[in-house]
Formats: structure tokens, sequence, C-alpha cells
């Protein structure tokens, strides 16, 4: 994918590598990418107390994610329902033994949906 920077008038391009599907039973979906400084980026979107669940101890004590939180209490009071999206940065040797892990569960003849998801629930 390519966007263009219209502030810099400059091309940013992003390599999309990997998408870990959505299903009811994970409440999340996360795409795996390569961005124009060549890092590798896990990006999770899913129901807010499952992404909540796998944010970092320095994370949950944000002063950016506690407003966020206060935010997200106040709208399901109200019976509305919300979303997080997170983001990591992955080291190049874990996500290739990620990868391959990934493609080798994606291959399975039994049980495949539910390697797969635990193949995907350790790199989120």
């Amino acid at each position: 994918m390519i966007i263009h920077d219209r502030r810099r008038n400059r091309r940013l391009k992003y390599k999309l590598l990997n998408v870990c599907e959505f299903t009811s039973t994970r409440k999340r979906m996360s795409c795996i990418y390569r961005d124009p400084d060549g890092r590798l980026v896990l990006m999770c979107k899913g129901a807010d107390n499952v992404i909540t669940d796998r944010l970092s101890v320095k994370s949950r004590g944000s002063p950016v994610f506690q407003n966020t939180q206060r935010c997200c209490d106040r709208y399901a009071q109200e019976g509305l329902r919300t979303l997080f999206l997170a983001e990591k940065y992955l080291d190049e040797r874990a996500y290739a033994k990620w990868n391959e892990e990934q493609f080798q569960a994606s291959l399975e003849v039994q049980n495949r949906e539910e390697k797969v998801a635990a193949v995907d629930e350790k790199i989120e």
C-alpha cells in the first residue's frame, strides 16, 4: 500500500505481511506489516477488554490509556460498544519463527482454525 503524505510531499510504502483473522471467539483481528522505515509492526483491533488484557503494564498505566478507558466506560454505560486499537513493534527473529509456525498451522488438515488461533495468540 502506498500512501501519499501531502504535508511532506512524499510517498510512504507499507507492505502487508500477515492477517490474523477475526473470530467471535478471539474478539479481535491483527495485521502485521512492514512500515516505510522497515520496521515490523503488529496492529490489533478488538473488544476493549480483549485488547486491554494484552497491553503491557506500562501501557495500561499511561495517562492516554486511563483517559481512553474512562471514555469507553462512559460509552458502555450508555449501551454503546467500543473497539480498541493497539500496536507493537516486532523483533525480526521472533517474527520469522512465528511466521513459520503460522504457515505450518495453516496447512493442518484437522483442527486448523484452533491451531491457527493458538499461533496467532502467541504474536498478539
